[in-house]
């Protein structure tokens, strides 16, 4: 039950300040992990699909490994434990590399099943017509395999968007982290974190509309 007092509602209003920084905070290593995501999977995705076989067991290890982790545990590392090594890094740049290596990881696999979706066939006629192996997959496979990955790749973008909460963990002030330090300063716990929830659905859907969006400019069937 609300309180009969009205203060109650201004008071409510001064957290939001803290939990749009926060949100602020949360879409930005999102978008940066987004980035360091793509470009890992592109790479890895590559490397699965080499002939060359020690290149695609490396890659396939690496899939593997960050597969059999916790998130958790590899923000950890990058964080704490590479320090020993001598390697130091800002918890932003720490979770945003984390973010990128775990994401990247799965992408690798939807790139892959996006490729191998387009026919032999069609490649090979590209080849034909004198296209080299670049311009083969930017002009041929890659529009059509978007098409094939895209509704996965808006699931995942809104899997990081929420994932991006753990670097609460190494003490980034993303939204997460926002709600947890003003809960336990004004022990109001129920509504602040019904306001960091609320935040989060509207981020999501604003994320989710935007792929819907692209998917019937690419002609994709809705979800």
């Amino acid at each position: 039950m609300l309180p009969n007092n009205p203060a109650w509602l201004a008071e409510y209003i001064s957290f939001l300040g803290p939990l749009l920084h926060g949100a602020v905070l949360t879409l930005s290593i999102s978008a940066v992990a987004a980035v360091g995501a793509v470009s890992v999977g592109l790479i890895v995705c590559a490397g699965r699909l080499s002939e060359n076989r020690i290149v695609s067991r490396i890659t396939r290890g690496y899939i593997s490994l960050i597969r059999g982790t916790p998130l958790l545990l590899q923000l950890f590392y990058i964080y704490y434990a590479l320090p020993e090594i001598g390697i130091v890094l800002p918890a932003f740049t720490a979770g945003a590399i984390g973010l990128s290596l775990n994401f990247g990881a799965y992408l690798a696999e939807l790139f892959r099943a996006g490729v191998q979706s387009v026919g032999r066939g069609q490649t090979e006629a590209a080849a034909a017509l004198g296209l080299h192996s670049f311009s083969r997959f930017r002009l041929v496979v890659a529009p059509q395999a978007l098409r094939v990955i895209l509704p996965a790749l808006g699931n995942y973008a809104l899997v990081l968007i929420k994932d991006s909460s753990l670097v609460a963990v190494l003490s980034v002030l993303e939204l997460m982290r926002a709600g947890e330090l003003l809960a336990n300063a004004t022990f109001k716990a129920l509504p602040i974190y019904t306001m960091v929830g609320a935040i989060y659905f509207i981020i999501c859907v604003v994320v989710a509309k935007a792929f819907e969006r692209a998917e019937r400019k690419l002609q994709i069937p809705s979800r």
